[in-house]
């Protein structure tokens, strides 16, 4: 009997024209943002290759150390194959960070600096369509899965037949589900076949089960709208109160909520700018300079110059540690100001995600992120990993300066090496890491599906069909 029900859902539903629809539509969607993120990626890679080696080039003809100390070092984000289908908040925030001996790194370069029209429109990718699009087709399939038969007369004949009130909810819901996923897995396995025959493109084994995980989450996403909108159907009377009532839902979902937490947390945990935390890095930047430079004053006074190799060493040891001293403090300082604001700025942006995941949108945005390496979390990993890589760039920088000090010619210095510079290294995370940071989006999926089928499985069975 419940195979039957569940051909029967899958038959009328293949043969409506909104299944028809929904197909093409999905096709068109799913293949143009694959298409597009393929581009996307590619094109990324290339900036970054020529972003590297024009950074090694200008190194590389500094005339001295101390000129190569104050341009600094340019550190670029390596683009993320996965970013192909998950486009996350990489086009937003910056690429690419300065490292010198002074001044605090921080990331710039964002793909809306270079094409403004992208922050209006924004990217194209899975999440987005499955977020918005697939999510209202959803509703579109269920909102009279219950209701709309009780208006034709047919849910009354069919029990009518003596076909158990259980068997007839659970064949609409394996029915159903599988009628609104054929138009996403087709789709989506002939984007795959496109991500392994482009050139340039190389996956892992841990990115296909990345890839594999965005998909699972895909599929709890649309489950969520659809047992939602069996929910909706069989505690209704009219097909046209269902659909309102789901668009409301939906739209509550998909932008209220998300907006609204983010203001929330604003409120509840209020944090200083970024230009205030820049600005007080800049006071004690120039703090720490003007007392280096009396300090230096004051030794040259007690130790006046001679041209003999004694002096010469003295004052280029002396100067080292001055150096180092001022660029530990610094560095010192500028951490407990970073650190700070980023406490504050964690408390703010966790209480946002806690609070945004009430919706099922919010979740199937920052489980996909996580999982595809381009969400918020990876961006701190790779600020962070600039900022432990400062330091030690200034100690090298520092050192290669007051060792290369020519005394007798100074105006001669000796061209800069940096075959044994200290280069910037950025370890992504690891499956488990990411797996773990999706496991609560995961869960609210799931507890939304287990929730609302349940609602509805014992709403239908009281359901009056008269």
């Amino acid at each position: 009997m419940l195979l039957n029900v569940v051909r029967k859902e899958i038959l009328d539903n293949i043969n409506s024209p909104k299944f028809v629809f929904t197909f093409l539509l999905c096709t068109i969607l799913i293949l143009l943002s694959v298409y597009t993120g393929i581009n996307n990626y590619r094109a990324e890679l290339r900036e970054y290759n020529a972003a590297i080696a024009l950074n090694n080039k200008n190194l590389e003809n500094q005339p001295t150390y101390q000129a190569l100390a104050g341009l600094g070092t340019k550190v670029t984000k390596p683009p993320q194959v996965l970013s192909t289908i998950i486009a996350g908040i990489q086009a937003a925030v910056g690429r690419q960070a300065t490292v010198n001996i002074a001044y605090d790194p921080s990331l710039v370069d964002s793909k809306y600096d270079s094409n403004p029209v992208l922050a209006i429109f924004g990217e194209l990718d899975l999440t987005l369509i499955v977020k918005i699009v697939l999510s209202l087709l959803a509703i579109l399939f269920t909102y009279d899965a219950i209701v709309g038969e009780k208006e034709q007369g047919t849910l009354k004949l069919s029990l009518s037949n003596r076909v158990p009130r259980d068997q007839l909810i659970l064949g609409k819901t394996i029915g159903g589900l599988i009628s609104l996923l054929v138009p996403l897995v087709v789709p989506f396995l002939i984007g795959i076949i496109m991500l392994v025959i482009y050139p340039d493109l190389s996956f892992t084994l841990e990115d296909w089960i990345r890839i594999g995980l965005i998909f699972v989450m895909f599929l709890l996403y649309l489950s969520v709208f659809f047992t939602l909108g069996l929910l909706i159907s069989s505690l209704t009377s009219r097909s046209s109160s269902s659909l309102f009532i789901l668009l409301f839902i939906w739209v509550t979902f998909i932008f209220i909520i998300p907006k609204a937490a983010v203001i929330v947390a604003g409120q509840i945990n209020p944090i200083p700018s970024a230009h205030e935390v820049t600005a007080q890095k800049d006071a004690f930047l120039q703090g720490i300079s003007g007392s280096t430079q009396k300090e230096v004053q004051e030794w040259m006074k007690e130790n006046p110059r001679d041209e003999t190799p004694e002096w010469q060493e003295n004052f280029r040891s002396y100067i080292e540690d001055v150096q180092q001293n001022a660029t530990a403090q610094i560095d010192k300082k500028n951490a407990e100001l970073e650190s700070e604001y980023q406490s504050k700025r964690n408390k703010q942006q966790m209480l946002a995600l806690y609070l945004s995941r009430i919706s099922p949108a919010s979740a199937l945005t920052f489980g996909a992120m996580s999982i595809g390496k381009t969400g918020i979390q990876e961006h701190g990993r790779f600020l962070n990993s600039i900022k432990i890589y400062k330091p030690v760039f200034t100690k090298w920088a520092n050192t290669k300066m007051m060792r290369n000090i020519n005394f007798s010619e100074p105006a001669n210095q000796p061209k800069p090496d940096i075959s044994d510079m200290p280069r910037h290294e950025f370890k992504e995370a690891s499956l488990r890491n990411s797996f773990a940071l999706a496991i609560p989006d995961f869960t609210v999926m799931i507890l939304m599906i287990i929730v609302f089928f349940a609602a509805a499985f014992v709403s239908f069975l009281r359901y009056d069909v008269r």
